[in-house]
């Protein structure tokens, strides 16, 4: 409970802090990219599941065309065409994912828990399953095992394994994991 608390708070704080100032320079020329070929908004927000099933918003580049949740699902298929080329790419590499080092730096996110949801994916069981007990996560074990070609129940498998797993070493563990997934760009889409 002292790692899920508060070891693991500063672990993504600090994360957070280190990763930004890393990688700024990268979100910049992101951020850039995107203004050019698809005009303002850059990032893209929306109100996701967090801990205690409370709400929060969460950063991403914007990867597909304005205003996609109103001519589309809120979910995304393989082939979506309101995704755009440049979104494409960003999320075959997962740099759409990097403003969330700010959810980090706020708290509302960890490095490592529940991949986080809208309202409408959830079912009443997933809230009383305590898998929102923990901060959701940029990575998980829904993620390093099968990522984007899981269905929805076996996403909640994994997420509710993570509450019963969860460890610093489950942390380390499933970090080394989400570094070959990305670099193979397995199941991104």
């Amino acid at each position: 409970m002292i790692y899920q608390t508060y070891i693991k708070r500063i672990l993504d704080f600090l994360a957070g802090i280190v990763v930004f100032a890393l990688l700024w320079w990268l979100m910049a020329i992101v951020a850039f990219i995107i203004l050019c070929t698809d005009g303002f908004p850059v990032l893209f927000r929306q109100e996701r599941v967090g801990l205690y099933g409370r709400p929060f918003k969460i950063y991403k580049f914007r990867t597909m065309v304005k205003n996609a949740e109103s001519i589309g699902p809120k979910s995304t298929p393989k082939d979506d065409p309101r995704i755009t080329p440049i979104g494409r790419i960003l999320r075959k590499t997962s740099l759409d994912e990097l403003p969330q080092v700010f959810n980090l730096i706020k708290g509302d996110m960890s490095v490592v828990g529940y991949r986080p949801g809208v309202y409408e994916n959830y079912e009443e069981a997933d809230f009383k399953s305590g898998m929102f007990q923990v901060k959701p996560g940029i990575t998980g074990y829904a993620q390093v095992n099968g990522r984007s070609s899981l269905s929805l129940k076996e996403k909640r498998g994994w997420e509710r394994k993570y509450v019963k797993d969860i460890s610093f070493f489950t942390d380390v563990k499933i970090l080394f994991k989400t570094v070959a997934v990305v670099l193979k760009g397995n199941n991104s889409y």
